[in-house]
Order: C-alpha cells, then structure tokens, then sequence
C-alpha cells in the first residue's frame, strides 16, 4: 500500500491555484502564478528521463522564478511573496545540493522539490485569498500601497 498522491492533483491544485489568481488577484499574484505555469510548462516540457541528475532546464527555470519572487517580495507591502520566495529559494538550494552531492537518492531530490512546490502555492493561495477578501475596498492592491506611502 502506497500513500502517494495522485500526479495529476498537483496539476490541479496548481490550476485552480493560478486561475484563482489571474482572475481575482493583483498583478503581484498573477505574475508569481504565470511565473509558476512557466516553470511548470520548462521543466516538463525540456526534461530528460534518461539523465536522473539534476535538470538544466528545470534548475534555470527555478533560478529565474527565483529572481522574479525577489523582485515581487522587494517591491511590494505583501507578506506572502518572502514566503514564496523562500520556498523557492529552498527548491534552488535542493538543485544545488543534488548537484553538489550526485549520490543523493533521487527519490529524496523530486519529494523535496515537490514539497517546495506545494508550500509555493500556499504561499500563493494566500495572497490570492487576501486579495479576493480586499477586493471591494482595495482591487489590485492600489490602495494598500497608497496606505503604506503615508
């Protein structure tokens, strides 16, 4: 008996996640969600299943959503993008552990990725429900930052 979770709730999850943001988020939201499908759509899109060490593609597709969080989670008076953020920065540090040590177990490599995957969009999901409850008194987050400027 295994107690795996099925490929495809990730997907969905991840699906529900991002539509969530592009419909109700703010533009923070809806970059990190077009960010997540991007790297979701590279790393699978260019994987190599016969190389079982770390994948170029999916570490620079990391690297570069990486950056893309810093700016977000630097620029804005949001809390979820440092968590998003971090999460991402752990998925990174995960690559490059992998690359430092290849004789860590593969198994251990894809569940930590995935783990960082899932905390990445509750981070996300979070900021989408904050943006969803503020959405009559503050669409898109103008009027959180005109609040935080005085």
């Amino acid at each position: 008996m295994t107690i795996a979770l099925p490929p495809w709730l990730g997907l969905a999850v991840m699906f529900v996640v991002c539509s969530c943001a592009f419909i109700r988020g703010g533009l923070e939201e809806r970059l990190a969600a077009g960010s997540m499908l991007i790297n979701v759509t590279a790393t699978q899109v260019l994987r190599d299943y016969s190389w079982p060490q770390v994948q170029p593609a999916g570490f620079i597709a990391d690297v570069l959503s990486l950056v893309l969080l810093l700016v977000i989670a630097l620029r804005t008076a949001k809390y979820w993008p440092l968590a998003a953020a971090a999460f991402q920065l752990l998925m990174v540090l995960t690559h490059v552990a992998k690359m430092i040590d290849p004789d860590l177990g593969q198994w251990s490599y894809v569940s930590a990725i995935v783990i960082w995957t899932y905390l990445k969009m509750i981070a996300l999901g979070v900021g989408v429900w904050n943006c969803w409850r503020a959405w009559p008194y503050a669409p898109s987050g103008e009027a959180l930052r005109a609040e935080t400027r005085r």
